[in-house]
């Protein structure tokens, strides 16, 4: 994100924040804070304060009284009003029948329903859901019959959220029997005070009330009330889901319960300390965040990739899921005060209010209450449904956002590379052959422009950023390619970059992109397990130059490497962030011993030991101040790449499953046509599009200071770990035994998935680092 886009959001969020300070109603906001069921009179009351604002409809075109806003700004908006205890707007009125008004209604339908809407004087309904047809609209039965002017409607209704509070109701009714369902369904706007409309209030497992039943019953509706025209209900039923299509991830809901969890975990105790530093549930904590982290870069994505038909289902499915984790939290935190029943609902209740701390007020209602969210707006298991069947019958694509034309060009040598000349048997003759292959493939890919794509121009590369990269280990990833890309073509160059003197710099990093030079970072010791700072490689000074000793581990690309970049200590402890330096050591350096081996992945990679290497003082690359920093953010960048290479592998994994369980027959059918293994289908894609979300966040992180880079790059690689290795097993497992075999590519994108998510520390050592470094307010 460009640092003045950054500083319109916090200004716009400052006003909002204001606004919301100076606007929302103390007693208003007492009762709605904490509240499972938000009352009419407080949600069409803030709706009102709002109108005067002219925030009101915050998605609505300008032409109809909408702010203006961007995506962006309107999510702070949402966002904001959530923290801040606002009531919720009547979602049905604001988000769902609005847009169908302004887009199909006619300018009489405008003239009488906006205005009531946009200014809280009127509350709606939606009448979708009926007994035995929930998730399965298109088998409604409730009928409307044409008689004049009117329609007679005769049916019933099912889980109409707050229509015992509602003045309208948006209605799917059949009017045409006959032929496909769903064209037989019509699109009716009915007053709830009609003769004949009968609304019974259902209590849920909260001992709240907000789900209704509505029984219809000879009710006249009149024909100026057929939103667009007869039988083209369902056009308009899948337009006013779709206008809402990140709605159902409920990111500032869930932003709200995070803060909440915080809140309560601060506020409990766990024998002498608080529940918040408990270091098993803040981990737990702190897990739940990286999840919202990615759900949040999802839903700028849906923002960014409109046409992505799947994105919203999968954002249900993540956002849903989170919603129920976070009040399971939440009720676990607070202990026995858990079970404490506070009365929900209707003001005659007399019963007495539990002695337990405010804090503790309706979260266990709440949790009871949000078991619907799984259920509701499509049951997760009808959105898995989905997911599979258009994964079955498109696969998975490859989201590119727009491109300009030289990084077009780059993303298509990069396929043509993939699909053309690193298939899996492609690739097993390469193995075949060895190094000198290799060797080829390496210099084809700096005539690409690969090796040059993040090196300045000045310095002989083409001037492109960390994205540039990114796209290339993508089609690493898919390819399964053993040339060390992420460490020879990202690691080494950015390193160089940031650390190196300026004649060394550009000597070095033109070298690179024409792969004349190779450079290898020796930095993994033993007992680093990811922490960077980890040195424990001695540098002390001689005369002319410095004496190194010590041990490095998996250096990827060593096998080809003419020379290596050595991390190693001047002076201070092992983890001191001070007293580093960055040695540019020959191969042949005397004294040291390179011990190749392959990696499970069927890489290349060598470990060095130093005994009393001797180098000149021009090997030490740049000012010693600068190592730590520079060091820092190399390594991060390596992390970011390491996605990325993740990511592809998983798309491709994916993408090998499909095609296997299509062909796979078993029972007589394919495998394709089990259920169960269609939900797992989907399931893998969920961790997919998890890891998307993810690595463009990551990758937009680089750029901040190293502080917040650092929490964001760390909730990257714990989310993309945890999210490869399932993908990764998931593939094997639906390939059966086939899977297990090394003639068989599921196994091996398994291994790959297994040593990205071991780079620079695994999930679990950067999932404690981002708890470690968790801000315990939850609005980081």
């Amino acid at each position: 994100m460009k640092e003045s886009v950054r500083v319109a959001d916090e200004t716009f969020r400052a006003e909002v924040r204001a606004f919301l300070a100076a606007s929302l109603p103390p007693e208003m906001l007492a009762r709605t804070r904490t509240a499972v069921h938000p009352q009419r009179d407080d949600i069409l009351a803030w709706q009102a304060i709002l109108a005067r604002k002219g925030w009101s409809v915050p998605g609505w075109p300008v032409a109809h009284g909408g702010p203006g806003w961007s995506e962006r700004q309107r999510a702070i908006f949402e966002e904001e009003q959530a923290l801040a205890g606002a009531p919720e707007h009547n979602i049905q009125g604001v988000s769902l029948v609005g847009p169908v008004l302004y887009t199909f209604g006619t300018e009489a339908q405008q003239r009488r329903f906006l205005p009531a809407i946009r200014e809280g004087r009127e509350f709606w309904c939606q009448g979708f859901s009926e007994p035995n047809s929930g998730s399965d609209l298109a088998s409604l039965r409730t009928r409307a019959v044409r008689e004049g002017d009117v329609y007679v409607v005769n049916g019933q209704k099912i889980w109409t959220s707050q229509a015992m509070m509602a003045d309208m109701c948006f209605c799917l009714v059949r009017t045409d029997a006959g032929g496909k369902p769903q064209l037989g369904i019509s699109f009716l706007l009915i007053s709830m005070t009609s003769p004949g409309v009968t609304v019974r209030p259902i209590q849920s497992i909260d001992e709240g009330f907000s789900l209704c039943e509505v029984f219809f019953d000879n009710v006249r509706v009149p024909a100026e009330n057929l939103i667009g025209f007869e039988g083209k209900g369902w056009d308009y039923a899948k337009f006013l889901l779709a206008n809402e299509r990140t709605a159902t991830a409920e990111a500032p809901r869930n932003k709200r319960y995070l803060v909440q969890l915080k809140a309560i975990a601060a506020a409990e105790r766990d024998g002498e300390t608080s529940l918040l530093a408990q270091p098993e549930f803040r981990g737990r904590i702190a897990r739940a965040e990286v999840d919202l982290l990615a759900l949040e870069s999802g839903v700028e994505r849906a923002w960014r990739q409109p046409d992505d038909t799947l994105l919203p289902s999968v954002l249900k499915l993540q956002g849903t899921t989170l919603m129920q984790t976070l009040t399971e939290l939440q009720v676990e935190a607070l202990g026995s005060h858990g079970a404490a029943y506070f009365p929900q609902g209707r003001e005659e209740t007399n019963e007495a209010a539990p002695p337990a701390p405010e804090h503790a007020r309706d979260v266990a209602a709440e949790f009871l209450f949000r078991r619907a969210a799984t259920i509701y707006g499509g049951s997760n298991e009808i959105q898995r449904n989905i997911v599979a069947k258009a994964l079955l019958a498109k696969g998975i694509g490859t989201p590119q956002p727009d491109l300009s034309e030289e990084r077009r060009m780059l993303a298509d040598s990069v396929t043509r590379f993939v699909e053309k000349s690193y298939g899996f048997d492609a690739r097993r003759k390469l193995l075949a052959a060895g190094s000198e292959a290799i060797a080829r493939n390496w210099a084809s890919f700096a005539e690409m422009g690969w090796l040059g794509a993040a090196i300045p121009e000045a310095a002989g590369g083409l001037g492109g950023t960390i994205d540039d990269s990114l796209l290339v280990l993508g089609g690493i990833g898919r390819a399964l390619a053993v040339e060390p890309y992420l460490t020879c073509a990202v690691l080494a160059p950015k390193l160089v970059e940031l650390a190196a003197a300026d004649a060394l710099r550009v000597e070095l990093l033109a070298g690179i992109a024409e792969a004349k030079t190779v450079l290898a970072l020796a930095h993994d010791e033993a007992g680093a397990r990811g922490r960077w700072e980890h040195i424990a490689t001695r540098a002390a000074q001689v005369e002319g130059g410095y004496r190194l000793s010590g041990a490095k581990r998996l250096v990827l690309g060593g096998d080809m490497a003419q020379s290596f970049l050595v991390t190693a200590r001047l002076h201070g402890q092992a983890r001191d962030r001070k007293g580093i330096g960055i040695f540019l050591m020959p191969r042949n350096a005397p004294g040291l011993a390179v011990m190749p081996y392959r990696t499970i992945d069927a890489r290349q990679a060598v470990d060095l030991r130093l005994d009393g290497v001797e180098v000149e003082s021009r090997c030490l690359i740049g000012p010693v101040d600068k190592a730590a920093p520079a060091l820092a953010a190399a390594i991060d960048h390596a992390i970011v790449g390491a996605c990325a290479e993740a990511v592809g592998a998983m798309e491709a994994a994916l993408s090998l499953t499909l095609d296997y369980v299509r062909t796979r027959r078993q029972f007589g059918q394919p495998l394709a046509a089990f259920q169960a293994l269609q939900h797992r289908l989907a399931d893998m894609y969920v961790e997919l599009e998890r890891a998307r979300s993810m690595l463009a966040r990551a990758a937009s992180a680089l750029a901040l200071p190293e502080e917040a880079r650092r929490r964001i790059v760390a909730a990257a690689k714990a989310s993309i770990g945890r999210s490869g290795l399932f993908v990764g097993q998931q593939c094997v497992q639906l390939h059966g035994g086939i899977g297990m075999t090394q003639e068989c590519a599921a196994g091996h994108y398994l291994k790959r998935l297994m040593v990205l998510d071991m780079l620079h520390g695994d999930a679990q050592h950067h999932q404690s680092r981002y708890t470690q470094d968790m801000d315990n307010s939850g609005l980081a």
